[in-house]
């Protein structure tokens, strides 16, 4: 077996090598030397390899070869004489046919698939530098001057060959193309002929008698309806109306620019009538409104004209040329004027019939406060006198009135005869039954000692009390309005205040006046948008609360801010605030005896007072120019209250665990109607079907269970 594959394999070397005999012997038979200038190439079925030596040999390059160029056969019929350019030529053409290239490093050429060629050396072209022929690969960046390039390489894409590559650079709009220099040469011929400059141009045609805006709009209905409309973008005439001017702007080809002069010059013609009637429809402002302020623009050009109408030879006179009535129930206008004035009340409404921006408005009520109360104080009563101090509550004489309101007068004792008796009776005492202390206590905060001793008679009450008071109260009351349009939202309570009382005679039907006062969040705002992107907002905003009450009164705390500001979109300002801090200390005390160290407590008060109000109010504007603006605001709101409610019901209601409680569709869900009389049949009806069913299985599972 050894003996046999060795001789297989001289076999195949000597194939290889007669085969590379007979080259350089065709060679030679063709001309004087295989080194000569010129000569013939006619190969059939000749290895790739042996054919890459003889063109070395022939043209004297060196050739480094990959090894997976191999098993290739070459077959090459000629019948003249080439030189060393046209053999290699031809070497690169055969190489591509096979998917294989040369690529140039350094003067050594490396034999290689095409598939790998493209991401190496291959050369560039310049211009005005080396020409690249026949199938050599090489890589070109070709400018395009008057076409996008992004709409040329869907076209050459399918002209590129298979291994080849197309890339577009749209910030300098050039191509980069990797192909053979022959392909190269084909696609730039093709992109020289398409990259020409248009013909369009832009013309104004003024209109005299005619509307520029339906023009133009029968215009785009005619183009919409002609065969046009199916070509190419850029082949379509566009036209844009100035209402200002009342001129056309019409961009074409020399030819639709011909057909399009004609028509618009027919359509601007004068009316033979002196005037016309349009009902015009509007989208978004007020029909009332706008027919009030048309009517003011009609006769200060009717004034205009009466001035110039002896100079200009036109219509004079007192005479009302023009109608505008407006039809509420369309929010339409009909208008009945001269073809001059009703384009002047056209333009008009185009320019102020257009859609309002709205600004939604969000205030944040800030207020942190925090409050400290201490007292500490010593009274004493005797029968020679008392110790009353008036910066605590309550103080030791009125807890002593209260102490004798509540025991009352002694009245004495009656004697009086009874069937021949004599019986003494004393009476009980008048007392309030501690009304008067009970009251007087019910004030009381923090801790009151107090000891009597009636055997002395004396008593004394002690009063201690710290008191701690904190508060964060935050508000964002929010407002949508239109621009320049005044809002105002209150959230809060109405609550009574007696405002007088008047008693009849001997205290007979005595009334009350009350007047109810709004408490809670005020919210008063004006949006003016600006040309950029600020809002001047006149601003009122109030904020009250109540605070206690004083007898029968009731004391509201008042916040107030009234102001103009100019906020950009989006930012958030502050109006206004307080910081106030505010510390109150009190002490009373016996002369001479409170000045004794430690002792002196007993014969003095002290109370100290700290309040601390941190109050600021912000306010931040957002400009609502679009739907989708809108949609944005509303649905982040939606959103939220909705999750408030999805919390709720995830968390149950106590005592009720049956109950569901409502919630929120989804922002995007449509608002479900009530079922139809059909579809409530339906769904009793599959209701009953699906009780028959469980029914049908309980009695199943009983059956089953009696059997076993």
């Amino acid at each position: 077996m050894g003996l046999a594959r060795d001789n297989k394999t001289r076999k195949r070397a000597g194939c290889k090598l007669f085969r590379a005999i007979g080259l350089m012997l065709a060679l030679a038979l063709t001309s004087s030397s295989v080194w000569a200038a010129k000569a013939t190439l006619n190969l059939k079925d000749t290895d790739i390899e042996v054919f890459i030596e003889s063109v070395s040999r022939i043209t004297g390059k060196t050739f480094i070869i990959d090894p997976r160029v191999k098993n290739k056969k070459v077959t090459v019929i000629s019948q003249h004489e080439m030189d060393e350019d046209e053999i290699f030529a031809l070497f690169l053409s055969v190489l591509n046919v096979h998917q294989f290239s040369a690529v140039e490093t350094n003067g050594v050429y490396k034999i290689e698939q095409l598939q790998a060629a493209k991401q190496d050396a291959v050369p560039v072209f310049e211009a005005g530098g080396k020409r690249y022929k026949g199938d050599q690969l090489v890589t070109r960046v070709i400018k395009v001057d008057n076409v996008d390039v992004g709409q040329l390489v869907p076209l050459l894409r399918t002209l590129i060959s298979t291994q080849g590559h197309m890339a577009q650079y749209k910030p300098t709009n050039v191509m980069v193309i990797h192909d053979t220099a022959a392909n190269l040469e084909r696609i730039v011929k093709i992109i020289r002929q398409i990259d020409k400059e248009s013909n369009e141009e832009i013309e104004v045609i003024p209109l005299q008698h005619a509307s520029a805006g339906e023009v133009v709009r029968i215009l785009e209905a005619l183009e919409k309806q002609s065969g046009n409309a199916k070509g190419p973008e850029t082949s379509k005439p566009k036209f844009v109306a100035d209402e200002r001017t009342n001129s056309i702007l019409l961009s074409a080809d020399k030819k639709a620019s011909l057909r399009l002069r004609a028509l618009i010059a027919r359509l601007d013609s004068e009316i033979d009538n002196n005037g016309n009637t349009k009902v015009i429809y509007l989208k978004y402002a007020n029909a009332e409104e706008l027919a009030t302020l048309l009517e003011g623009v009609g006769e200060s050009i009717e004034q205009e004209e009466s001035k110039d109408a002896p100079r200009r030879g036109g219509r004079g006179g007192n005479d009302k040329l023009y109608s505008i009535k407006a039809h509420a129930e369309t929010n339409s206008l009909v208008i009945t004027a001269p073809p001059d004035l009703m384009r002047s009340f056209e333009s008009v409404i185009a320019q102020l019939d257009l859609r309002r921006k709205q600004v939604h408005v969000e205030a944040i009520i800030v207020e942190v406060s925090e409050g400290k109360v201490k007292e500490l104080g010593v009274q004493w009563a005797t029968e020679a006198g008392l110790i009353n101090f008036t910066n605590g509550s309550p103080s030791i004489a009125q807890v002593g009135a209260g102490a004798l309101a509540y025991n009352g007068q002694d009245q004495g004792t009656t004697t009086t005869i009874i069937d021949g008796n004599i019986v003494t009776e004393t009476p009980p005492s008048n007392g309030d039954n501690g009304a008067a202390l009970g009251e007087i206590l019910s004030g009381v905060s923090g801790a009151l000692f107090g000891y009597v001793d009636p055997e002395q008679s004396w008593a004394a009450l002690v009063k201690v009390l710290a008191t701690d008071t904190d508060s964060n109260v935050l508000s964002t009351p929010s407002i949508t309005t239109l621009d320049n349009e005044e809002a105002s939202i209150s959230i809060g309570q109405e609550v009574p205040i007696i405002t007088g009382s008047t008693l009849g005679n001997n205290n007979s039907n005595p009334f009350q006046s009350v007047e109810r006062k709004d408490v809670g969040v005020k919210l008063k705002i004006t949006p003016q948008i600006n040309e950029g992107s600020a809002v001047r907002l006149t601003i009122e905003q109030e904020v009250s609360s109540i605070a206690g009450a004083t007898g029968a009164d009731i004391v509201t705390n008042k916040r107030q801010i009234k102001t103009a500001v100019l906020v950009g979109d989006g930012q958030t300002i502050v109006l206004g605030g307080l910081i106030d801090d505010n510390i109150q200390e009190s002490s009373q005390k016996v002369p001479v005896l409170g000045d004794i160290p430690i002792l002196g407590n007993l014969f003095s008060s002290s109370a100290t007072t700290k309040s601390k109000r941190n109050l600021m109010v912000f306010i931040r504007p957002t400009i609502l120019d679009d739907i989708q603006s809108s949609d944005f605001v509303s649905s982040r709101k939606y959103n939220y209250m909705r999750a408030q409610q999805l919390i709720w019901k995830d968390r149950g209601v106590s005592l009720m665990p049956s109950a569901d409680p409502a919630v929120l569709p989804k922002w995007d869900d449509q608002l479900a109607l009530p079922p139809s009389f059909e579809e409530s049949l339906k769904e009793h009806d599959l209701e009953q079907e699906a009780k028959m069913l469980e029914q049908r299985a309980g009695q199943s599972d009983q059956d089953g269970a009696s059997e076993e």
